[in-house]
């Protein structure tokens, strides 16, 4: 079954604040009273001295994603400080993770939710053959798992071992939480119109969520070529801006 894309942010209230906590953090660097630290915390954003704001973490849930996306998305750890969480142990208080992932391992389920990508959606002999597969596939794992089982597995292991049929498509829930810089950093990449079409609409989603409690950082959401004024992706340049090379030229 195919499951609807979400992202929600998870830490409203704390984001609201963080230009103030961040200005805490810093207010130590520049020998500066507490009293100024929300001023110390904006002049630091529009300086770029994200140092003083990886105390601080932008936390989402999000849902409908493929696996494979999920992997992608945690890829964007920049400045992201490193935490050993058992993806077993899904947890959902966004006061004790930054980084956590649903895990297949224990999940039995009749049925399995799944992306289908829009290029299949909109062609209907490729849709049916994609679901024709991902029946196909339940079926055999269904059937893997019984097998296992008459023969003496444990059902827990049963189930463990069926799901490695589970295909890239399977859709998990992720939470995971940014700094200011690593969200810059991966909102430049996945708003690009290089990026996967599915991998953009939830960092739409994504950047959504953040401008309505922090409208401050809403220019700097954005594709890295709208950001430099120029565009880094070379001769995988779409035109909408010119490329270094390019206006090097023009500048010389």
């Amino acid at each position: 079954m195919e499951s609807i894309l979400k992202a929600t942010l998870l830490n409203p209230e704390q984001i609201k604040n963080i230009f103030k906590e961040w200005g805490s953090f810093a207010c130590e660097c520049y020998n500066t009273p507490q009293k100024y630290a929300e001023k110390v915390g904006n002049q630091c954003f529009e300086s770029e001295h994200y140092s003083g704001s990886r105390t601080e973490y932008i936390k989402f849930k999000i849902e409908g994603i493929d696996r494979g996306i999920a992997e992608q998305i945690m890829r964007h750890e920049i400045g992201v400080r490193q935490y050993s969480i058992d993806e077993n142990t899904y947890d959902e208080n966004p006061n004790n993770i930054i980084k956590n992932l649903k895990s297949f391992r224990y999940v039995d389920m009749d049925n399995f939710d799944y992306t289908i990508p829009t290029t299949i959606q909109n062609n209907e002999e490729a849709l049916m053959e994609y679901k024709t597969i991902m029946k196909r596939i339940n079926i055999s794992r269904i059937k893997i798992k019984n097998y296992l089982i008459q023969k003496g597995t444990k059902e827990k292991q049963a189930v463990e071992d069926s799901n490695y049929v589970l295909p890239r498509a399977t859709n998990t829930t992720l939470i995971i939480g940014f700094t200011i810089e690593a969200l810059i950093h991966y909102m430049h990449k996945r708003l690009c119109v290089r990026a996967q079409d599915l991998h953009r609409k939830i960092a739409v989603m994504m950047k959504d969520e953040v401008v309505k409690v922090l409208p401050q950082i809403e220019n700097r959401l954005v594709p890295q070529c709208e950001y430099l004024l120029w565009c880094p992706e070379g001769k995988m340049c779409c035109g909408r801006k010119q490329t270094r090379d390019e206006l090097s030229k023009i500048l010389i």
